[in-house]
């Protein structure tokens, strides 16, 4: 994503561009300025962001990461390009996230907290971190007593499990500003499931345009119930029985965002 980013960025003509990184990362192969952070990012960024024109966040959102950072890239910088700190904090939470959107009657998957009851299912379940990214510790169980075993393994590490649903898995990509919606992108993702694991094996951008209007449809629903987005956010979802049922929002860059140039024919930083 950031190389992504970052060779838009030139394309575009911009020249003064700089970067965070670890110091246990190889440098970036783009001719930028590159900060290296050798203890604690959120100690040693605040130099760095208040002397940016405009800065991007590119961060997880487990443990609130993504939203501290947005808060300190707020406070310190200048024009800030990404969502409020409150509307990561719903986006981070599968389980608030599914709460909020089924209130505005937005089709979700059923979410719980793990120890709490179990949804009933006859094809599995998901179980998932309610704040992970990226697919990580995303397994898929069909078995009533070996969920009853990893339940017990993994109870109280802020899990949430959901029926298993057969289906269509998407994704879309979308810009948004001062709650006004742009469609960029109507993704399909291919999943692996492997020994109960669950992985994200490819995505393929823009191969599902077939459904533009209904995704434009939930985008604007979804944005009209949760205020604070801004800049690109990613809205992965199942098609199940000719339905869209949403499972998160990533408020950030997904991994769509490497493809979404290429697919579309301009440059997205650029516009």
């Amino acid at each position: 994503m950031i190389q992504t980013l970052l060779l838009e960025l030139i394309e575009a003509g911009y020249t003064d561009i700089a970067l965070t990184r670890d110091i246990r990362l190889d440098p970036c192969e783009h001719k930028v300025k590159q900060y290296i952070i050798r203890n604690s990012l959120e100690e040693e960024i605040h130099e760095y962001i208040s002397k940016s024109d405009i800065a991007w966040l590119i961060a997880p959102e487990t443990g609130d990461c993504l939203a501290r950072l947005a808060e300190l890239f707020i406070s310190k910088g200048n024009i800030f390009v990404g969502s409020s700190p409150d509307a990561i904090r719903v986006a981070s939470s599968k389980l608030l996230t599914c709460r909020m959107l089924a209130e505005k009657n937005i089709k979700i998957i059923e979410t719980r907290a793990l120890d709490d009851e179990v949804p009933a299912s006859e094809t599995g379940w998901i179980i998932k971190p309610n704040d992970g990214v990226g697919g990580e510790s995303c397994y898929f169980i069909n078995d009533k007593k070996r969920l009853t075993e990893i339940t017990v393994e993994i109870k109280n590490n802020n899990f949430v499990i959901q029926p298993f649903v057969n289906g269509r898995h998407m994704s879309m990509s979308l810009l948004v500003f001062d709650d006004a919606v742009r469609l960029l992108a109507c993704n399909e993702q291919y999943i692996d499931i492997k020994d109960e694991v669950v992985s994200l094996s490819a995505i393929g951008v823009n191969e599902c345009l077939f459904l533009r209007d209904e995704m434009m449809s939930l985008a604007t629903r979804i944005v009209s119930k949760i205020s604070g987005f801004a800049g690109y956010i990613g809205v992965d979802m199942i098609e199940h029985d000719s339905e869209l049922y949403v499972l998160e929002i990533n408020p950030r860059f997904t991994t769509a965002y490497a493809g979404l140039s290429d697919s579309l024919g301009f440059n997205v930083a650029r516009h």
